[in-house]
């Protein structure tokens, strides 16, 4: 598939999945952005500087200019940013090209922490790209793209595997070797995204 119509295939999917997600989520999304995404957030959806300081009405301000400006991609892209991150440095090695075993063992870590729609909104972004993703959209109903604008329903949070201790000292390990490349190749793709004024 070519990068054109992949493009235009992620963009319909986070469409489709940003018209489920109700205007609370879309705020608390965006208000829990770290201070350097947020000034490039509110940017994408067309508000000013510091308007995530403010959730009254700040979902439907959120839509509405993400809606105009037809800026879905980079909308989810941002709005997940917080959950890729974790995702990424809790597959370790696999992160690159995980498969569907290694997503049902970190997603379920990531919904506890960011929420169903977090991770749905971080799905679409691989779900034309990798083939664990490919394969989860198809296999979990949570993560199916939907055909219309329905607001998805509560999420039943998976409990968490149980880890060794000897386990969890390796993971820790390998995150830390491999933590600070993985987030220096990010900060370099968001500050290309930025300089070519795609964000």
């Amino acid at each position: 598939m070519s990068t054109s119509k992949e493009q235009i295939l992620v963009e319909r999917r986070y469409a489709a999945v940003l018209a489920t997600v109700s205007d609370g989520v879309l705020a608390d999304l965006a208000v829990a952005l770290p201070e350097k995404l947020r000034d490039p957030f509110a940017k994408v959806a067309g508000l000013p500087a510091g308007a995530l300081d403010d959730k009254a009405g700040l979902g439907a301000a959120i839509r509405a200019g993400f809606t105009a400006r037809k800026s879905y991609i980079n909308t989810g892209v941002l709005l997940s940013e917080p959950c890729t991150e974790f995702c990424i440095e809790d597959l370790g090695s696999a992160a690159d090209d995980p498969n569907v075993e290694h997503l049902k063992a970190t997603l379920p870590k990531a919904i506890e922490k960011f929420g169903l729609d977090a991770a749905r909104l971080m799905v679409v972004q691989y779900s034309v790209s990798l083939n664990g993703f490919k394969q989860l959209i198809l296999q979990d109903e949570r993560f199916v793209i939907p055909k219309s604008g329905v607001v998805q329903p509560e999420p039943t949070v998976l409990p968490l595997p149980k880890e060794t201790k000897e386990k969890a000292e390796k993971r820790r390990q390998r995150r830390e070797r491999q933590g600070k490349e993985r987030e220096a190749k990010r900060q370099a793709e968001l500050q290309r995204r930025i300089a070519r004024h795609r964000v």
